[in-house]
């Protein structure tokens, strides 16, 4: 469908292409390691080409749809409920009609994922939520769905992909999904470095790991990395330090409700200290 491609890879308007198992089936028999090993290699030949400076990297993520359904999501338990709750989920496999079953033979998820660790205070907080989301469901023009449920990840896992979480981002519904974060080099808009992270973590818990990642990736390619670009979402007062002491410049804008410092303050630049004059 995408004659760019077509014509990037070779291939004229009649040639017969690849069945498209090669790549959706094919590429699930090779480990991880494969799969970096030839990212390495395609950002190498980048490298090579003048198509990466490697001082200035952006970063941004992207939600990555999982391959797995809300309607298949199970309640989690408390620990000490466990075993008595498998077993009468095993026995009566439709006696909770509030909470739908899956549907899928195998339950890939471990004991870990399974159990409830939202502390008490949470729970209440969710309950809360659960009653303001079934009341807005209810009320919407045509709504089908009565008493519809609230559902979160601390209260709630997929059987078929224990690693996906439920995510949403504004204007978009509710899914089960993966966070992609995407390194990119501002030259020629290269990707340097990608990686997907479980999707109920923020950017700015994900920053530091991606930095480590990213520097030692471009420090094996002979780069000198100065500037990190990113949104909001990556801005903490932790994250800025951390660019600091790793001699990294970063442009990364404060959230919209930070004020800057009180007045008063002036910076001696040489010395390196503030000092408080009033007003």
């Amino acid at each position: 469908m995408r004659l760019d491609l077509l014509f990037f890879i070779g291939y004229d308007f009649d040639d017969e292409l690849p069945w498209h198992s090669t790549i959706s089936r094919t590429r699930q028999l090779f480990p991880e390691s494969v799969f970096e090993e030839v990212f390495t290699k395609v950002l190498s030949m980048c490298i090579e080409k003048g198509m990466v400076s490697g001082h200035t990297q952006a970063i941004d993520s992207a939600p990555i749809k999982a391959n797995a359904s809300m309607d298949t999501l199970e309640l989690k338990v408390p620990e000490e409920d466990l075993q008595a709750h498998l077993r009468k989920i095993r026995v009566f496999s439709s006696m909770d009609k509030e909470t739908p079953h899956r549907k899928s033979k195998d339950d890939k998820s471990d004991r870990g994922q399974r159990i409830v660790t939202a502390s008490k205070k949470e729970l209440g907080a969710i309950q809360s939520r659960n009653k303001k989301w079934s009341r807005d469901q209810d009320q919407r023009p045509g709504s089908g769905n009565k008493g519809c449920k609230y559902t979160s990840n601390k209260t709630h896992y997929s059987p078929t992909d224990p690693d996906a979480r439920i995510s949403v981002k504004p204007g978009k519904a509710r899914k089960l999904n993966y966070l992609s974060q995407l390194s990119v080099d501002t030259a020629s808009h290269v990707i340097t470095d990608i990686r997907a992270y479980h999707a109920d973590g923020k950017d700015n818990q994900q920053l530091p790991d991606i930095v480590e990642r990213l520097h030692k990736r471009l420090w094996q390619q002979g780069l000198f990395w100065e500037n990190c670009v990113a949104d909001t979402g990556y801005s903490s007062g932790e994250n800025y330090a951390y660019l600091e002491q790793k001699g990294l410049r970063s442009f990364i804008p404060p959230h919209g409700t930070y004020k800057g410092g009180p007045d008063g303050f002036i910076y001696n630049r040489e010395e390196d200290y503030s000092l408080y004059q009033s007003v």
